[in-house]
Formats: structure tokens, C-alpha cells, sequence
């Protein structure tokens, strides 16, 4: 069973090659984790600006974000599964 960081570390190999394919000069985005009691918030940072890329729960469970403090509804995949959501551009095909 994969761990937070796990993901971490995925999704951050992901948004690295998604940087160097454009080309960008520029610092690739930074992602963290933030601990609450039922979620696992994961943020990045651009540009020296913070957002939440995504909610976790205890099962691994990925939510959209509907705030900074909130879920959405509606499970979006699992960190163990070999599918997950789409980063970047291709996030919204």
C-alpha cells in the first residue's frame, strides 16, 4: 500500500517531466503534504504561490479540492491504483 509520499513522489516526477517537455527556465512546482484528522491535503507551490492540488484520505483516496480546507464530493482515484487523475494540461481532457 502506497503512503502519501509515495504520491508525493509520483506526482512530483510527473509535473518535473510535464516542466522540462515546455521547456520552463523557471523552478518546477514544490509539493507538500498537510496533515489534518481525516484528510491529507497535497499542495503546490508555483510562483511562490500555494495551492491545493488535492485531498487524500486514510484508504488513499484522491478528492478534488473544493477549498483550501475542504473536499469536493466524489472520490477522483486511488493513489494504489496504476490510473490515477491527469496532471497539468492534460488534466482537462
Amino acid at each position: 500500500m502506497k503512503t502519501p509520499e509515495d504520491y508525493i513522489e509520483e506526482i512530483k516526477a510527473a509535473s518535473d517531466a510535464e516542466w522540462q517537455a515546455r521547456g520552463f527556465t523557471i523552478e518546477p512546482p514544490v509539493f507538500s503534504l498537510m496533515y489534518g484528522s481525516k484528510y491529507v491535503r497535497v499542495v503546490v507551490t508555483t510562483f511562490g504561490s500555494a495551492a491545493v492540488h488535492c485531498f487524500l484520505d486514510k484508504q488513499g483516496n484522491i478528492y478534488k479540492s473544493a477549498s483550501w480546507k475542504t473536499p469536493a464530493k466524489g472520490i477522483r482515484g486511488n493513489i494504489n491504483d496504476d490510473k490515477k487523475p491527469l496532471l497539468g494540461r492534460d488534466y482537462y481532457r
